[in-house]
């Protein structure tokens, strides 16, 4: 996986909210202004927390600086030797050699990698591995087997040798690289990983070839809907069995410089459209005869989840309950997040939502790529796992309403788990447990709380089943004669067999060298039912125990399969022979049911399984030298002793180069001076960030400059996020500029004059923050703020013909306010599991309510209480609510005005952000009368309720999205996402010599809750900027009927 950097989300950051000036028909200047917090923290926000204290240390090998911490020792060490194995064959491969040594960030486990601060934002259960490409680091978690870590850090070293070609002197940079689709990086990454030899992905091909939906190559770049780990994979298995590997190689180089386009025309004389025919039409020559005599998904079994019987797109790890009338799933069926649900298995109706990560602030994500869940003996509860503190916990819900009854956290060793099984007896769940990187088999005794570990070695043990009478565990092991841990080579996944008592474990051959996983006891114990790509088709098994006779209970032209390669898949209900598994069957993840009463034919084992055609991609026996294929049968070629790296090669982390602040990113640099008639201007920015190659301390720093030399700004900042509380510092100066025209006359003549308002912010603040939970942080700041003014008139003198004669800046110093001093402290809380669309948030909600105390020139207390919430009663529509209390309390009239720009005067009801359809652009001359006049005393009644030192807002919408994605739109157009609002606005504005009066008034001068109802539109332009077009009724402007507005702002 590939992430572009752009910069670290700041801990802290100086900002004054907008200060205007609205000239409107000849009426007074209308200054309105709200001073904020001088240390203001991100308002929302989800929280990256460092649950665990990582002792980070270094290991220098030839080519990459591998950081670990010592509870990984004994598999970094070979994950060590499997980089440089990586290294050795792509360096031949690319023709390409490193600079300087590259890091290699290693974590014991998913959860572990979660809390990483080398990567912003949360990241998803989905992701194995990220390279990026400030400081050129693969960053990664240890997986489940080293199969599976060899073939990650494998297909991160490809991006890492993409991103060093494109820097290299004849690259085309990273904007070249930046330009190329997904399918071209993701799909070369997976190809030079792993090959051609992947059922996987020929299981994806199949299922789009049987539909006449293998798509083109501009389709694969334009429609999100064709993966491009899998077609991109194929699509390069096709060039390089068909023209060469170094054809593949060439193409990438090419294509940094001339396109992706120019680069395949180039290199093989091709256009891509006949790239696409000729691709196709192999992949039918040699697929279509494989798949004759194999049925379609309807054909074989039930179909009971997928989106035309209600459910989503992904519905994945079925469990059947021991009865046999639910099954448990996960599935995507809201689309923005994966939830566990339970239907029926007669109808395949929905019973009930058994939990979402959303709705429990405990829950950071539930684990769903590789694990499935389990179902007490009697179906009355559900045991499954999910992400939270740091490590994964077991979660047990009552099947009957999904109220979690327990929460089972495990020694703190144990820091990923998956695949939990409860014994027959109800006492006992046997899981799958990560020590290390290193994976076993693990007991969990409910009643003592007791946890005993089964399994023991560097082999993975995984997906956990016990028989009927509780005395033995069936699981899944890589446990077999090709695996040699000293060269790195491993076998397929094999069945095997453990005796709780004993511990004995044995071995359970079937099929030879290919997958095995899945293993579930049927017929009272005597069977054992299995997922197996034999003939290179993944499909279930049944195998019996008494005489060893093989039978297939599924034969299908696409596969039973999860969304990797070793997830389960299926799930069978003893007390009722039924079987349940999910089927890839249209780009979706669909779950079949069939009974199992019915007579199973008995199959022969094929032989060299791990030859059948149907596991490769076409070109199947390519007919060229592979060195791509010849490098992975080769496991010795680069492969360095395990006792290569001795005591003295590790360095700590604390006292290496990597802990100190290095360059990750410099903004691009702008500078314009100019001089003329009329004075000196500079205008421009430069910003550049620093941190260190853990990413626990970042440091920033920008200069901006717009106007004359007195104009020029600056802010820079310091964070630490290197354990669970957070801190950060910052400092700045930041000018602020208004202005209007005037005229005027002196000694020397007629004049145009320019006044200009500057208000100069210079502040100095720190902040505190300590997360709860990815959703939850408290915060704590302090800091001191500063505003100072400036007034100057550039008077333009001219002559009787109107033009400009003369020119002169004049200081206003006798018009300028004094400065205003502040010391500010701040406590909030802060909430947010929002899930947002395009646009705006669509599910979940937010919160945030502080505190400030502010002493100085003026002291009062500020006051925010801001809540929201989203609810989603069908898939295309959300119902937002918001509350908002911003106030002011302690702020006397004299301090309200206490300087000429009014910067603590009222707050100011009408943004839009707030309530449409009062801005105060919109405002009129028939609306106000100006000062002075006779007519309404020459103010604004409309306008005037708009402001106080205390506001409440109460905001209500509807959200349709128009146009978005397949899955989340009424129109498919990705391109210009766009979401219509119906929309409701309340509010009040009020202060201690206006109090509020709670009644619906059109008229007069008391301070009542204004009111607008209309409808909007937002769009997404480009990924850029949100803006939203409104048509709003104002109830309180009895002069205002329906009108305009826009705002560019996403939704609240």
């Amino acid at each position: 996986m590939r992430r572009y950097m752009l910069g670290k989300v700041l801990l802290s950051k100086m900002a004054l909210e907008r200060a205007r000036v609205a000239w409107t028909l000849g009426l007074a200047t209308l200054v309105l202004a709200i001073i904020p917090p001088t240390a203001s923290a991100q308002y929302f926000g989800r929280n990256k927390v460092q649950f665990d204290d990582f002792d980070f240390e270094i290991l220098r090998t030839e080519h990459f600086d591998i950081h670990y911490y010592p509870e990984e020792t004994e598999a970094v060490l070979d994950a060590a030797r499997m980089g440089e194995r990586w290294y050795e064959r792509f360096a031949r491969t690319f023709q390409h050699e490193f600079e300087r040594t590259k890091p290699i960030i290693l974590y014991a486990d998913h959860p572990d990698f979660q809390q990483t601060n080398t990567l912003s934002g949360f990241i998803g259960e989905g992701v194995g591995g990220v390279t990026e490409s400030l400081k050129n680091r693969v960053i990664m978690p240890l997986a489940g087997s080293y199969w599976d870590t060899d073939h990650v850090l494998g297909h991160e070293l490809v991006h890492a040798f993409q991103y060093n070609i494109a820097q290299s002197r004849r690259g085309g940079g990273l904007q070249g690289l930046s330009t190329l689709p997904l399918w071209l990086i993701e799909g070369m990454a997976e190809y030079l990983s792993v090959g051609r030899d992947d059922p996987l992905t020929a299981m994806w091909i199949r299922d789009a070839i049987r539909r006449d939906d293998l798509p083109t190559i501009q389709q694969m770049t334009r429609e999100s809907r064709f993966f491009p780990y899998r077609f991109g994979q194929a699509l390069w298995a096709y060039i390089g069995g068909t023209y060469g590997d170094d054809a593949v190689i060439s193409i990438y180089r090419r294509a940094l410089r001339a396109g992706f386009e120019g680069a395949i025309e180039d290199v093989l004389g091709l256009s891509t459209d006949t790239l696409s025919v000729r691709w196709k039409e192999k992949v039918e020559e040699e697929y279509f005869p494989i798949m004759e005599g194999r049925s379609a998904p309807s054909d074989q079994g039930n179909l009971l989840l997928a989106p035309s019987t209600g459910s989503g797109s992904v519905n994945i790890q079925p469990s059947i309950s021991p009865d046999g009338r639910y099954v448990a799933f996960l599935s995507e069926k809201d689309i923005f997040s994966v939830d566990l649900y339970m239907a029926d298995t007669r109808t395949g109706e929905i019973i009930r939502k058994l939990a979402s990560a959303e709705s429990d602030p405990h829950v950071e994500a539930l684990r769903y790529i590789d694990s499935s869940g389990t179902w007490s003996p009697d179906s009355e509860q559900f045991a499954y796992v999910v992400s939270a503190g740091g490590n994964n916990e077991m979660a047990i819900a009552a099947t009957r309403n999904g109220v979690v009854q327990r929460r089972i956290e495990f020694e703190e060793r144990i820091g990923a788990v998956s695949n939990p099984a409860w014994s027959p007896d109800g006492r006992y769940i046997a899981f799958s447990g990560s020590v290390g990187g290193v994976t076993d088999l693990f007991l969990y005794d409910l009643e003592t709380s007791e946890t005993t570990q089964l399994t023991q070695d560097k082999y993975a043990d995984l997906q956990p089943s016990w028989s009927p009478d509780g005395r033995h565990i069936a699981f899944t092991s890589d446990r077999g004669a090709a695996t040699n841990f000293e060269l790195l080579t491993y076998n397929s996944f094999q069945l095997a067999m453990i005796e709780v008592a004993t511990g004995e474990v044995r071995p359970i051959p079937v099929f030879g060298n290919v997958k095995h996983i899945n293993p579930q006891f049927g017929d009272n114990g005597e069977s054992l039912y299995f997922i197996s790509d034999q003939d290179g088709f993944s499909d279930v098994y049944k195998l019996s125990l008494e005489n060893g006779r093989v039978s297939r209970v599924t034969n299908l032209a696409t596969g039973v399969s999860g969304h990797t390669y070793l997830a389960p898949a299926m799930s069978v209900a003893p007390g009722s022979g039924l079987i349940a598994y999910t089927v890839f069957d249209e780009l979706e993840f669909h779950v079949y049911t069939k009974e199992l009463d019915e007579e199973i034919p008995e199959i022969s084992v094929v032989e060299n399984p791990e030859d059948q055609l149907g596991r490769k991609l076409p070109p199947t026996m390519p007919d060229r030298f592979s060195r791509i294929a010849t490098y992975l049968a080769d496991a010795e070629t680069g492969l360095l002793p395990s006792t290569t790296w001795p005591s003295s090669a590790v360095e700590q982390y604390e006292s290496s180069n990597e802990s100190g602040l290095t360059l990750d990113f410099v903004g691009q640099p702008t500078l314009g001076v100019g001089t003329d008639n009329f004075g000196n201007y500079v205008g421009g920015g430069a910003s550049a960030y620093f941190s260190d190659m853990l990413g626990d301390r970042v440091l920033g720093a920008a200069l901006m400059a717009q106007g004359t030399f007195k104009d020029i700004g600056g802010e820079v900042f310091y964070t630490n996020l290197s354990n669970r509380w957070n801190w950060g510092v910052g400092a700045g100066r930041i000018p602020y500029q208004m202005g209007y025209y005037s005229f005027g006359s002196d000694e020397s003549g007629d004049y145009y004059g320019l006044n200009r308002f500057r208000i100069f912010t210079t502040s100095l603040n720190g902040q505190l923050a300590y997360p709860f939970s990815s959703s939850q942080r408290f915060e704590v700041s302090l800091g001191a703020v500063r505003y100072s003014y400036d007034i100057e008139l550039e008077k333009y003198y001219t002559n009787a013909f109107g033009q400009i004669i003369g020119w002169e800046r004049e200081s206003m110093d006798s018009m300028t306010p004094k400065p205003l001093t502040m010391a500010q402290a701040s406590v909030a809380l802060v909430g947010d599991n929002a899930i947002f669309g395009f646009v705006s948030p669509i599910r979940g909600g937010r919160y945030r309510f502080s505190i400030e105390q502010t002493q100085g020139t003026a002291s009062f207390t500020t006051v925010i209480a801001d809540w929201r919430r989203y609810f989603a009663p069908t898939k295309n529509l959300t119902v937002g609510l918001r509350t908002v209390h911003y106030g002011r309390y302690g702020l006397s009239p004299e301090e309200s005005s206490s300087d000429g720009f009014g910067m603590l005067r009222p707050l100011f009801l009408g943004y839009e952000t707030f309530i449409r359809g009062y801005s105060y652009q919109s405002f009129s001359a028939s609306e106000c009368s100006p000062p002075g006049s006779n007519s309404s005393g020459g103010t604004c009644m409309a306008f005037n309720r708009l402001q106080g030192q205390q506001l409440a807002v109460a905001n209500f919408e509807f959200r349709i999205p128009l146009i978005g994605v397949e899955q989340y739109g009424l129109i498919n157009f990705q391109f210009v996402p766009v979401e219509l609002v119906a929309f409701a606005d309340a509010g009040l504005a009020w202060d201690s010599d206006n109090p509020p009066v709670l009644a619906f008034s059109r008229s007069g001068y008391e301070r009542v809750p204004v009111f607008s109802t209309g409808v909007s539109a937002r769009f997404n332009v480009l990924g850029f900027l949100i803006v939203e077009a409104y048509y709003a009724y104002p109830w309180q402007r009895p002069q205002k009927s329906w009108h305009w507005g826009f705002n560019i702002a996403p939704g609240w």
